[in-house]
């Protein structure tokens, strides 16, 4: 059975995911990006006092900008995930599982 190189597949589904996403440019304080939609709203999300796990925001797309804030550390990324995966909105679905949301961008992008 031929093995699946996981960090492939989680880059070419989260590509997909961004089909909404016109760009994305560096926020004004204390975000770290602006998502711009193809339908022209804004996502602001991420803060720029912080570090994050991962910057995955896609290069392509104006990401990479915050890379120099990644700790790559496995038991802070847990953590994070632990608690702002609880969150909920008014409608009581779950923050970060609201597409396009400030939740769902920092969950899968910065997190």
């Amino acid at each position: 059975m031929k093995s699946l190189d996981c960090n492939k597949v989680a880059s070419s589904k989260m590509s997909k995911n961004l089909q909404g996403v016109d760009y994305f440019q560096r926020g004004s304080y204390p975000h770290k990006y602006v998502a711009v939609m193809k339908d022209g709203r804004k996502v602001r999300f991420g803060h720029q006092d912080y570090e994050q796990y991962k910057d995955s925001v896609p290069k392509s797309m104006g990401g990479g900008l915050w890379s120099h804030k990644d700790h790559r550390d496995a038991d802070r990324r847990r953590n994070y995930r632990s608690r702002h995966g609880g969150q909920t909105t008014k409608s009581g679905s779950r923050a970060f599982q609201v597409k396009y949301s400030p939740a769902w961008f920092s969950y899968y992008y910065l997190w």
